[in-house]
């Protein structure tokens, strides 16, 4: 059976500011069910395709369909409707640190209009998911790292998207976190979720025996076939 295309972005043109190019006639396409890495240096331009699959950045050139529609043709109901479809985990988590754990999460929900009983059974399974039992009432500038990247996954998926964004999740997480966060990351995904993860760390795709690999090289996407993934050197590379 083939899969559903969710993001197809055909001739890509991205400027920086004036001049500098981001991206120059790139094409990728995001499968529904994929995991998928997006695998660049810093600067190569991993936030940004994230932004603008989000809705959030519009682009100078091309073509970027979302559930078979260009999004630039998406008014503001439309993209709030595809908003409501995607989870997305920032690098730097953008939590409310002077809100508790169960506040944080809950927020999509209030702000989507969920009733008190519904935010209360969502926020309450994706805790247990993302095992914070008995950090409900914490704040979140008191948690650790690890603890607040599983809260900003929490929120991602408390209003069950279809696919989770994330930009460098484990950027700043130690080995053992890591694992912890790519557990739940597989987890997700074996129900069905299809999973987005922008990264620098070259080691991590070495982690999912069935993603896929797109790197960012000279301003396009290049697909790194399975028989290679166990030599990633030097793929991580924005020139």
């Amino acid at each position: 059976m083939k899969s559903q295309l969710l993001v197809s972005c055909r001739g890509l043109y991205k400027r920086y500011r004036s001049s500098e190019w981001v991206f120059e006639d790139a094409w990728v396409d995001v499968k529904q069910g994929d995991f998928l890495f997006l695998l660049g240096a810093s600067g190569s331009g991993k936030t940004t395709f994230i932004q603008i699959v989000a809705g959030e950045l519009p682009y100078d050139r091309g073509v970027v369909e979302v559930n078979g529609k260009d999004i630039k043709s998406y008014g503001s109901s439309g993209l709030y409707r595809w908003k409501r479809k995607i989870g997305i985990v920032f690098q730097d988590f953008r939590l409310l640190g002077d809100n508790t754990v169960f506040e944080n999460i809950a927020l999509p929900l209030i702000l989507m209009g969920y009733s008190r009983p519904d935010i209360e059974r969502r926020v309450n399974a994706a805790v247990r998911l993302l095992k914070l039992q008995g950090k409900e009432d914490v704040l979140c500038k008191t948690l650790s790292g690890g603890e607040q990247q599983r809260v900003a996954i929490a929120r991602a998926i408390v209003h069950s998207p279809g696919m989770i964004l994330a930009d460098e999740p484990t950027g700043n997480l130690d080995d053992l976190h890591t694992s912890i966060i790519f557990d739940i990351l597989k987890s997700l995904h074996s129900r069905g979720i299809t999973v987005v993860i922008a990264t620098h760390d070259k080691r991590l795709p070495l982690l999912i025996s069935n993603a896929r690999v797109i790197m960012i090289k000279k301003r396009r996407f290049v697909e790194v076939v399975p028989v290679l993934r166990k030599d990633m050197s030097g793929l991580a590379s924005s020139e």
